[in-house]
Formats: structure tokens, sequence, C-alpha cells
């Protein structure tokens, strides 16, 4: 490999990219330079200009290490119905694979002083977003947007791996001489949707009702009934009053989010007030044990931009501080207007890009980033923290696939237990111990989940 021994840590790329690609190309050189995981002090340069060559990305002349040229998502954008999976060998028997909108012949990754595919065209791919901002609109759901059982890495698979992550430390050894392997990165996050699951009164028993009408299950009515007599004689608490167990006060947690609800105008929304005493002990408390408060936009606030800058207000009032982080409720989002409203109501960082019905690494990557504004051709200011683990979706995920709950969780977050980030988030109303997988998730978040985490 050309890289000489008083330049190691610094790689000078020449490239063969028409104009319209050069933008989209910095930007993923950006992203590479700003991976945790790259080694301390190297870093990709791109200079044309400079006599010097350590990495070429065009055709494979073989005098230097070479990246193939595909940038079938670098150049001008079309709508593309299908992409292309093509998988690569490692030579450390692990393999790889790349994106495109053509097929690609199948070989070893890195071979011959030069890498099997186009490694920033498939890295732009994931962390733009690129098959959603583009769904055609065959494969948007009832939404609007892509469909979550028709993105990609869902359809191959792979979603459960950080392929980004796992691509960039394939990169980083190969180039560097260097092994990597880091201890992975977590941060834990609550979105509140409910304060409560009996109180008022009418609660309790339109619950009653929906047991009777959609589950028939006799023996969860009757402990229904047993537990909602026990919490008004004060014996037990609201099945949702998970709070005081929930917010963690460890300090070895990346960071710890809490986000909350501030209005709203369907029936997803309101079922709580944020000046309502309960919400105010909540934040006071998440607050006492080192939560940063966000926003959890009501169901159409990610549309609206008054609605959204009215909640936040009501949010920064209640909480006592500026409201700068965000999680978008039932993770709705629309590339066209969802982002900009960030930028124009200052949110530095957001949490959305996770997935609803299935665990995993939707951008490719667990680690926090800039994402990409197709519109005005640069990152945009705030950063995303892609949420790799929720709950819910471990919940779903287990009932679509015929798994143990259990199981799933433990096997997720085993395995990717180095070299990436997991946020990971879970909702109070989840642990409700009138509910079989309310009890697993109590034990598991109680003794579990640190150990799987930091043991």
């Amino acid at each position: 490999m050309k890289i000489k021994k008083d330049n190691a840590k610094k790689m000078i790329i020449h490239h063969q990219l028409p104009d319209t690609a050069i933008t989209r190309f910095h930007y993923v050189v950006d992203f590479i330079n700003a991976h945790p995981l790259k080694p301390t002090g190297f870093s990709l340069i791109i200079d044309n200009l400079s006599p010097d060559i350590d990495l070429f990305y065009g055709k494979n002349s073989g005098s230097f290490i070479t990246v193939p040229v595909d940038a079938c998502f670098l150049e001008d954008t079309v709508v593309i119905d299908h992409f292309f999976l093509t998988s690569f060998l490692h030579s450390n028997h692990s393999s790889f694979h790349a994106v495109s909108n053509r097929m690609t012949r199948s070989s070893h990754f890195f071979q011959n002083n030069c890498f099997g595919f186009d490694l920033f065209n498939t890295l732009f791919f994931h962390i733009s977003r690129y098959e959603e901002y583009f769904a055609p609109a065959s494969k948007n759901g009832q939404t609007g947007w892509l469909a979550e059982n028709q993105h990609f890495l869902i359809q191959n698979n792979l979603n459960e791996d950080p392929v980004v992550d796992q691509l960039l430390v394939a990169f980083f050894e190969k180039i560097s001489g260097e092994k990597i392997e880091k201890k992975s990165i977590y941060s834990i996050s609550h979105d509140v949707d409910f304060l409560s699951r009996f109180t008022p009164a009418y609660k309790f028993f339109r619950s009653l009702s929906a047991t009777i009408l959609h589950r028939r299950d006799w023996s969860q009515l009757m402990g229904s009934m047993d537990y909602y007599r026990k919490m008004r004689q004060r014996k037990v608490k609201d099945p949702y009053d998970y709070f005081a167990t929930l917010l963690r006060q460890e300090d070895v947690w990346e960071s710890k989010q809490i986000f909350m609800m501030a209005g709203g105008n369907t029936k997803y929304d309101n079922k709580y007030q944020i000046d309502d005493p309960t919400a105010k002990k909540i934040i006071q408390m998440a607050k006492d044990r080192g939560y940063s408060i966000g926003l959890h936009p009501s169901y159409n606030a990610g549309f609206e931009e008054n609605r959204f800058a009215s909640e936040q207000k009501k949010l920064a009032a209640v909480s006592g501080q500026s409201i700068v982080n965000n999680r978008q409720h039932w993770l709705r989002w629309s590339w066209k207007t969802t982002p900009y409203l960030f930028e124009k109501n200052r949110i530095t960082t957001d949490s959305t890009m996770g997935y609803s019905r299935h665990l995993g690494f939707r951008c490719g990557t667990g680690f926090p980033y800039q994402m990409y504004d197709f519109k005005n051709k640069k990152e945009f200011f705030w950063t995303e923290y892609p949420m790799a683990f929720m709950e819910s979706s471990a919940i779903h995920q287990a009932e679509i696939k015929g798994e143990n709950l259990m199981k799933s969780i433990r096997n997720f977050l085993s395995k990717n237990n180095k070299d990436t980030h997991l946020v990971l988030n879970f909702h109070n109303s989840n642990f409700d111990p009138l509910l079989d997988t309310g009890q697993q998730l109590r034990y598991f978040y109680e003794n579990e989940l640190l150990s799987l985490c930091y043991g």
C-alpha cells in the first residue's frame, strides 16, 4: 500500500467524479473523518492537485489503493424502484454488502490493492436515507412515506447489523493497518405517551371493555379488576407509574433523555397535559437524575410549524429549560417538512431514525451524525442520534417472527456489544405488570440490562 511513513495518518484521495457528485462525495468523506471508530489522528484528504496519491477513487491502475467508482447515488438523483445487494468476502471470512441500482459482480472485499465495490456510494445510500427520500409511491405505506417492510435493510435481513459501522471498521483496518475493536457505547431514553392507565376511573372501565372485545382474556380481565381494587386501596401504584425505576440513576450511560408530549389535536395525543402535577414531578425527577428533557411532538406537529413551535414553548416553560432535543411521536416523519422544522426551531439533536416494528440500525450506524439535506445540498445543522433499540419494536418483531421476546432482546444486545453506539428507548407504559410482556420487561430492565450493556 502506498502510504508513506511520514504521512502515515493522512491519506490523499484523487478522484474521477463528475461535478454533480462532488458535494455528496465530500459529505461522505466528512462523515468518515468524524466517525468515532476512526484511528486517532487519521484523516482522508480530497486533493486532486496534490502530487501524492494514497487512494484513487476511479479505475484500478494497480499503482495505488483503489476504490472503484459506481457513484449512482452520489450523482444526480433519479427515483429507483429496486436496489441490488452484492456480498463481498473479507479475508477474515466476514462479508460486506454493496448497494447499487445495478447488478455488481461479486468478488473479494479487498484484493490486489483494490476494494471490491464503491464504499463511498454505499455509505451515502445508508446515511443519507436515499431510499426513503426518493421512495416511489408504490412503496409508500398509508402514512405517505416508505413502508417499513420496504426498507432495504429489513428486506435483506440486515437491519440488526450496523452495516455502516462494520464496513468502516474493515476499511480503517485495511488502510491503517490497525486492529479496531471497541466496546459499544450506550445511551438510554424514554418516550412518555401516557402517565397512567386507570386514573381517572373511566379509563379503567374503557380498558376493561377493550379487554373483553379484543382479547377475550377472562383471566386478564379478573386480574385487572383485582389490581384496580388494590390501587384504589393504595396498596399498589397505577400500572404505568414505573418512573422511579424507569429513570436510571447510573452515570454510565453516554446520555440520558426523556421525551415528553405537550399538546396535540388527534386521538393519539393529549393523554396528559404537560402542566399536570404528575408530569411536572416526572420532569423534575428526570432532571435530578441527569436526564435532559426533550420534545415528543404530537401526531401532526412534525408537519405543522406553528404547532411544533407551540409545543416546544410549552415544554420549555414547564421544564424551565430550553428544549433542543426531539423524537417524533410514532416516528412520524416527512422528509420534505420535518427536518426543516428542526432547523427553524433550533433543535440540535433528533432521535427518530429507528424502526417501529423491528430492532436495528435504520441508518446503518448507531453513532450520532449530521444527516444530509438533499434540497440544499449540504448537511443539516442538527445531529441525528439513530435509535437502534425500542422495547415496543422488540415486542412487535417477536410477534411477527414468532420469537421469544426476551431471547430476541438478549441476542440483539449481545451481538452488538462492540464497535457501535446503541440508543435504547423504553416506554413506561410497556412495563405494565398486568401483561406478561410487562412482567418480562420489568425483570429484564431491573436485573439484566445493565450487565448486558456494561458487564
